[in-house]
This record gives C-alpha cells, sequence and structure tokens, in this order.
C-alpha cells in the first residue's frame, strides 16, 4: 500500500484494445479501451491507496532511437481507428480524477517513466511501474517492481530472475541479444532468452560474448560473428534512459481534487452506469443538465384519454392522459403519477394499491406508462389485480432504439434527453425518490414515443414489444413444476459419471489435475503431452472449446475435458440448482423471462438460464423429463420447424430453396444430394449430417475454417463445400452479399418486422471486428426475424386461447419452442389453436411449420 504508482499509458491502451471487445454505447461508440483503462486505474487507486500516482503517453513523432536506428517500430501499423477515437475519452477521465498525465515531446514514455522511478527510488521512495512491458524489467530493483494489472502479477527481482534467467542488470544483454519483434529491433538469428542467459552466464557480458564468439562452438558461433555488431548496437535501442530531463519535480506528482461532476457527465456519455454505482456518482449532477418538464407535455395527436376519476382522487376532476406507474425494488414504495398528481404508495399486497390508484391501472381505457412494467404486471397479479391499458414502457422502447446498450437505467435516459428533473437520482428514502421517478417518466414516454415513430420502429413497438409485456408478466406469474426427486437422482448420477471421467483424465494424463483449471489443464496439454499450441490469453494458454475441438483431433484427453465441462455445466447449473429455486408457496420454479438484453431481439431468461438446457441428446432428455405438469394437465409444446432456414428462402427469394420448403421436402438431405452431385436416394446419414452444418453455418457467416473444424475436414474441403451450396442456391449468395452491404451503407442491420442493429463493426480497421461485423450483418435479420416470430406467435397464441376461453398457459419459451400448460381434456383444441397462431404469425413465400406434441413431462411433450 502508498508509494508511487507510475503508469505506462500507452502500454495500457493497446493492452486493454486486444484484450476486451463488444463495448460500445448506443450510438455505437467503441468503449473497450476507455473501460479496460478505467478499471485499472480504479483498481489501483481503490487497492493501493498510493502515495503517488501519474500516468505517461509516448508523444507523437519520431523520437531519439529512430535517430539511432531508422527502421525502428517501422513495421508497426497505424493506430486502429476505433482506438483512436477513445484517446480523447481517456485523457478526459483523467483529468476529471486529478490524476498527473505527462507526454515529453521527442522522448518515449519508457524513458520518461524510467527517469521518475530512478529519482524516487534515489530519494528513498517506493515504486510501482504498472505495465506489462518487459523491457522494464531492466529497473527493477530493491525499491522499484513491476505491476500487471491485467494478470495481476507483481515482478521483483527474484521474478526477473525466473523469467530470464538473469538479474535486472542483464536484462539489457539479453534484449540485445534477442532482438524486439514488435519494435522491430532485430536480434542474434538462434539466441533466445534462454541461450542468451547460458552465454551471459559463462562469458559475463554481453561485450565478452562478441568478443569471444570464435571460441564459440557451432551454428550459434557463427551467428554471433556474423551478427554480433548488430547486437552491441541494439544496446542503446533496449537500454531505458533514466537521465531525461524533467522539469516535474517527481514528489509531486500527487493526485488532485476530482471534478465529480465532470467525472459522471463522462461516464453517463460512456454507459458506463457500474463505474457511476462504484464511484457513488449515481446522483451527481452533470454540468447543463436541464431540470424536467413538470407537468410533460401534451401526448402527441392521437393520444387516448381516459375517463374522469372521480373527485378527489388523482387529477381532481382532470381527464386522464397518460397514467405513469413505476414499481420500486424488493419491499420499496412504487411511484405513480399522471400530469401534476404524484404519489409514493405501498407496494401492492394482498390488498392490491390503494384507491384509485387500483381502480385506474386496471381500467384498459386509462393509458399506462412505466419504466419496468413486467415487474409491476407480475407484483400486481400476485397481489390479484391487472395491469390494463400499457400505452408504452420507457425502458422497452429505449430498448427497441438502442439494441446494444447494457442497461437502460431511467435516470439516464432522462439525462441523455434533458430531462433530469425531480427523483433522477437516488435519495436516502424511497419514498422520497419514487413521486418524481414516475413524473420523469411521464416526460420521457412522450420523448420516446416521438422518437420510436421518427425512427420507423413504432409499428414494432406497438403490435409485438408492448403486447408481449404482460404475456412475459403471466410466464412468470405462473411459473412450472419441477420433479425435485427426480432431479436428486440425476444429480447423484452426474456426479459419479464426473468421477469417471476425472480417472479417465488422469490415466490419459499420467496425474491428476483440475480439469476445470485452465492454467493447470493448459501445462498438461502444451508442456507435458507437447499438442500444437493455438491461442493464448493474457494469463497463459486458451483451452476453450474451439481449442479444445481442434486438439481432440490427434489426442483422446480434450475429448474427455469437454465431456466432463459439459456434464459438470449442466449439474452445477441447472440439475443442482432448479430444486433450490421452488418457490416454497407455489411449488413451482418462476423463471425470469428478459425483453430488453439480446440485440437481436431473441428473449433471454434467468434463475433458470432455460436457453442453455440442451435440445438433444441424453442430458437434455433428462432434464427436461423433470419439467412436468400439474395434476390434471398436460405439457404441451409447439416447435418452429427449421424457422431460419425458411426465412432465408423467404428473404433470399432463391428459386430452389423456396421450392424445397414449398413442396415439403428433406431441406438437409435436398442439400446434400446437390453439393455433393449425388441423387437424392443416395444420400447416407453422413452426406446429410455435412450437409446440415452447411445449412446453419450459412445463416452465421461460417468461413470455410469454421466449417472444416466442425465436420473435421480440411479447410481446402470445406470451401470446395460452400462452393457447391452456392452455386445451387446462387441468389442466396447475392443475397447474403446485399445483407452485408446494405448495413455497411446504412449503419444498421433490419429484419423483416424492421427492428434495427446497429453494425458499427462493419466500418473498423480492425479486420476481426470487421468480418465480425459482417457475421452479424448476415445473422441479425434472419435470427431478428425469427425473434419477432417467436414473440409475435406468444402473443398471437395467448390471445386466441382466451378468447375461447380455454384452460391453458403459457410458461416456457426457449429458442423457437413455446411450452403450455394445458386442462388435460383440452389439449387438442389447445394444439389447434396454438399451431394456428404460430404457423400464421406471419405470410412468407414458404409455409412456416410448426412441429407439437403433449405430454405429463416436457420431454413427452417435445
Amino acid at each position: 500500500m502508498g508509494g508511487y504508482y507510475l503508469i505506462d499509458g500507452t502500454n495500457l491502451l493497446y493492452r486493454a484494445y486486444h484484450a476486451l471487445q463488444g463495448f460500445r454505447t448506443a450510438g455505437g461508440l467503441p468503449t473497450h479501451v476507455v473501460f479496460g483503462f478505467l478499471s485499472m486505474v480504479f483498481r489501483v487507486l481503490r487497492e493501493q491507496a498510493p502515495e503517488g500516482f501519474a500516468v505517461v503517453f509516448d508523444p507523437p513523432g519520431p523520437t531519439a532511437r529512430h535517430a539511432l536506428f531508422p527502421e525502428y517500430k517501422a513495421n508497426r501499423e497505424a493506430t486502429p481507428d476505433d482506438l483512436l477515437i477513445q484517446i480523447p475519452y481517456v485523457h478526459r477521465a483523467l483529468a476529471a480524477l486529478g490524476i498527473p498525465v505527462l507526454t515529453v515531446p521527442g522522448v518515449e514514455a519508457d524513458d520518461v517513466l524510467g527517469t521518475l522511478a530512478r529519482r524516487l527510488a534515489d530519494a528513498g521512495k517506493e515504486v510501482t511501474l504498472v505495465t506489462g512491458d518487459k523491457d522494464f524489467c531492466q529497473l527493477v530493483g530493491p525499491r522499484i517492481r513491476l505491476l500487471d494489472t491485467m494478470r495481476d502479477k507483481v515482478t521483483g527481482p527474484g521474478e526477473v530472475a525466473e523469467k530470464f534467467g538473469v538479474g535486472p542488470d542483464r536484462v539489457v544483454d539479453v534484449l540485445a541479444l534477442t532482438g524486439d519483434a514488435v519494435d522491430n529491433i532485430p536480434g542474434v538469428p538462434g539466441i533466445g532468452p534462454k541461450t542468451a542467459a547460458k552465454l551471459l552466464e559463462e562469458y559475463g557480458s554481453l561485450e565478452e560474448i562478441v568478443a569471444r564468439a570464435s571460441e564459440i562452438r557451432g551454428k550459434r558461433g557463427e551467428a554471433l560473428r556474423e551478427h554480433g555488431q548488430r547486437a552491441l548496437e541494439n544496446r542503446p535501442l533496449v537500454t531505458i534512459d533514466t537521465a531525461v530531463p524533467l522539469e516535474v519535480q517527481p514528489e509531486g506528482l500527487r493526485p488532485g481534487s476530482q471534478d465529480r461532476p465532470r467525472l459522471a457527465a463522462l461516464l453517463r456519455e460512456l454507459e458506463f452506469h457500474r463505474f457511476l454505482r462504484d464511484l457513488g456518482l449515481e446522483g451527481e449532477s452533470s454540468p447543463g443538465e436541464v431540470a424536467a418538464e413538470q407537468p410533460p407535455r401534451p401526448p402527441p395527436e392521437g393520444n387516448a384519454v381516459g375517463p374522469t376519476p372521480a373527485t378527489g382522487g388523482p387529477g381532481h376532476g382532470r381527464p386522464v392522459a397518460w397514467v405513469a406507474v413505476v414499481p420500486g425494488g424488493a419491499g420499496e414504495p412504487w411511484g405513480l403519477a399522471w400530469g401534476a398528481e404524484k404519489a409514493a404508495v405501498p407496494a401492492p399486497g394482498p390488498g392490491g394499491l390503494p384507491e384509485p390508484w387500483g381502480r385506474l391501472v386496471a381500467d384498459p381505457a386509462v393509458p399506462v406508462v412505466g419504466h419496468g412494467l413486467q415487474a409491476a404486471c407480475v407484483a400486481l397479479g400476485r397481489a390479484g389485480e391487472a395491469l390494463e391499458g400499457i400505452r408504452l414502457d420507457t425502458e422497452v422502447a429505449a430498448y427497441l432504439l438502442s439494441p446494444g446498450r447494457r442497461a437502460y437505467p431511467l435516470e439516464d435516459l432522462a439525462r441523455e434527453r434533458g430531462l433530469a428533473g425531480e427523483g433522477a437520482g437516488p435519495s436516502p428514502e424511497p419514498a422520497e425518490r419514487t413521486p418524481g421517478r414516475a413524473a420523469t417518466v411521464l416526460a420521457l414516454a412522450v420523448r420516446l414515443e416521438a422518437e420510436l415513430a421518427e425512427a420507423g420502429l413504432l409499428a414494432l413497438y406497438r403490435e409485438i414489444e408492448n403486447p408481449l409485456i404482460p404475456v412475459l408478466a403471466g410466464m412468470e406469474t405462473r411459473g412450472v413444476r419441477v420433479d425435485s426427486r427426480a432431479l436428486a437422482q440425476l444429480s447423484r448420477e452426474y456426479a459419479g459419471r464426473l468421477a469417471e471421467l476425472e480417472r479417465k483424465l488422469f490415466a490419459l494424463a499420467g496425474e491428476e489435475f483440475n480439469p476445470q483449471s485452465p492454467r493447470q489443464l493448459g501445462e498438461i496439454l502444451f508442456e507435458k503431452l507437447k499438442l500444437p499450441v493455438g491461442k493464448k490469453t493474457a494469463t497463459g494458454y486458451s483451452t476453450d472449446a474451439s481449442v479444445l475441438e481442434e486438439l481432440a483431433l490427434d489426442h483422446p484427453l480434450p475429448r474427455v475435458v469437454l465431456e466432463h465441462r459439459s456434464l459438470s455445466k449442466l449439474k452445477n447449473s441447472f440439475i443442482d440448482v432448479l430444486p433450490g429455486l421452488v418457490d416454497p408457496a407455489t411449488g413451482r420454479i418462476h423463471a425470469r423471462f428478459h425483453q430488453t438484453v439480446a440485440a437481436t431481439g431473441r428473449l433471454s431468461s434467468s434463475t433458470p438460464n432455460l436457453q442453455n438446457i440442451p435440445v438433444r441428446g441424453e442430458e437434455g432428455r433428462r432434464i427436461r423429463e423433470a419439467f412436468v405438469a400439474a395434476e390434471g394437465c398436460r405439457l404441451l409444446s409447439a416447435d418452429y420447424s427449421q424457422v431460419e432456414l425458411r426465412i432465408l428462402a423467404h428473404l433470399s427469394g432463391d428459386p430452389a430453396l423456396v421450392e424445397v420448403f414449398r413442396a415439403g421436402r428433406d431441406v438437409h438431405a435436398e442439400t446434400a444430394s446437390r453439393i455433393f452431385s449425388v441423387p437424392l436416394a443416395a444420400v447416407d446419414a453422413r452426406m446429410r449430417r455435412e450437409a446440415k452444418t452447411v445449412n446453419f453455418g450459412i445463416l452465421y457467416g461460417m468461413s470455410p475454417f469454421g466449417l472444416a473444424r466442425q465436420l473435421g475436414i480440411t479447410r481446402e474441403a470445406a470451401r470446395k463445400m460452400i462452393q457447391a451450396y452456392f452455386r445451387q442456391f446462387p441468389s442466396v449468395q447475392a443475397f447474403l452479399a446485399e445483407l452485408v452491404e446494405g448495413a455497411r451503407s446504412r449503419g444498421y442491420a433490419e429484419t423483416l418486422f424492421g427492428r434495427r442493429r446497429p453494425i458499427p463493426e462493419l466500418t473498423s480497421r480492425n479486420r476481426a471486428q470487421r468480418e465480425f461485423g459482417e457475421r452479424m450483418a448476415i445473422n441479425t435479420p434472419l435470427q431478428g426475424t425469427a425473434a419477432d416470430l417467436i414473440k409475435t406467435a406468444m402473443v398471437g397464441a395467448s390471445r386466441a386461447l382466451g378468447q375461447a376461453g380455454l384452460d391453458a398457459r403459457l410458461i416456457l419459451q426457449v429458442h423457437d419452442e413455446l411450452v403450455f400448460e394445458v386442462a388435460a381434456p383440452q389439449v387438442d383444441a389447445v394444439r389447434t389453436r396454438v399451431v394456428e397462431a404460430m404457423e400464421g404469425a406471419r405470410s412468407l413465400r414458404v409455409p412456416l411449420v410448426v412441429e407439437a406434441g403433449a405430454g405429463r413431462n416436457w420431454y413427452e411433450a417435445h
């Protein structure tokens, strides 16, 4: 704790750039570098409480090393645009935090850091250099250490000796001999760090090694005799200068006072909500914020106006425009408002909401707006009341407008539109905060409805997302029964299977290890078994599924590890967890279904995450058997058949693909017949399986490399297979190309129903990011349209069952499947209406087909 912490800013920028991906604001601004950089800064400030703190960056343009060696760093590419655009935000954050920042013209950050560290150490101060650059090992000493925050690793003299085989005083000699590919410094061919360390141990110094190169035998001696002078010339290039003339006094590098309003404004701009909470800045006003309009502006033309409430109630006889309902947290009061009237009322209990609020929200003629109305529907449903007349949920509306955000806090949405008024920040008393939040929702709802209309998303909201809110609430309220005894038995079976798999792993490895530890597994695979290293991470070897699948082609151990991981995940995530999720009051699990998470429009679920239950196989079967119907009921499962391929046929209009589905033929067998050039009758199981992989791979923009890995074939064979597919279905290839170019020109991909997903990665200079964007441009219209279809079907089926007065409830949604709990005598009638609703959700060039079954448990129904 304490001491001086000097940050290698340039190094940290690039490490954050490569280590993190996917952080963007709703407007598409990349933020992963700023997030990673600030995470490191906050961690150091929080955990180390430094006495002194400074960040040093490289200056633009050449430095003294370029004069010594013109090719210095000549191999480096220009700074990527998506990194360059984030650097000003890092500087703004550091300024708001009051942290000193140094950039010295013509002097590299390494030399500035080295000079500061040496001066402070000579003055008796403890110094920590925060960097991942190995060159700084030459500075390590009694008062100077290194800290790599990404690996949580501290480097002192002992660690230097372990890494280089020499002490810090000889690190420069090792670097001069080995060179540095990153900085384009050529070393002596054939001399790596271990060899360099052995030579230094034997000869004492770089100069002595070069002088006595004639004594060294073999290729090593030849290389030293030919390139020894190059190693001597490298020395000033790899030596950190610790005597740079600096005007700053190092002892004065102390954090100043923070500008909390500006810091809060920046974090909101970047949508770093977690940092706002962690730093206690949620209630901090930002410069120039505008108070919310009170009362809100009149609703747009055509808004429904409800009846006049009773005299003395909210509104005092004025007609109701919109009623705002904002549910509080567990046990907290709710905020309700309309116009200038607002109140904090107890959360609904057995008596529901107090009058006249309970009567108003239950009246379908009264338009209701709110933030998070699904939770309000659930709470009211459990209290025996209904929330009718939902007009607009500001959280769901904001999600449609900006599907890439990680969260949609009411306060942030209001501030972004200049509506950060009463109740926008945290308050010690929820009863004081909730009325203001409700008033803010009224103003925000007007603004968001106008934005939806302007973006062409209002129909999507009104026809799909809005009517889905009470449907999801009903699913959560109803819940599903599980057989806890069956799960307990399954848990015991899985424990035995995992123990057997571990014995098999230990036999294959020749020793015991923890298969869940990436570090231990990496050591077994790559150091003991000498399997080829694929990817490396910031902390060592990569042992992710893609790496293990490739290694499994050469050795049995990785395949057993994959099986162990799969069983362990199912046991720990479902089998052992499900019994604990049963509500004692209902005997059911009440999973939560989330409408505002997936950028594609897909629903997600939690407690438990039903999307992770295997669709097929023994494991999926046993888990689904534990989801059971109530006495006298059956579970009915209705599943779209090959819905994304049918959407592809519709959107591409490919005549051959359309004909396959219109004729009701097996699309995978038909594809196999076409790409392998064999009669349909000659297609075997292997051909059909490989064709199925191609069919679904096309949907996700799969490359020849990805297909080759999945099928265990060569990349060239996979390339030819994809080419054969596009020859048979040429309109599909043209359509996919149009999707990518259209998304690149517009900046977003779009579904058949008009849902939009911004894809700024398409214009990135980073090739990996650009290719990711291209895959998203292909996948989003297909998967997003499928998401819109299943949502439409959920609304339509629920409405049809209610109108028919049938005793059936929708209880689960997983991927393209809906599960209903149905009174046993009504199964056939319910099946008919559900299939009609799903198959009629949208008219396409090809028929939508639904497979439906019923049973006492989910597996039997499926």
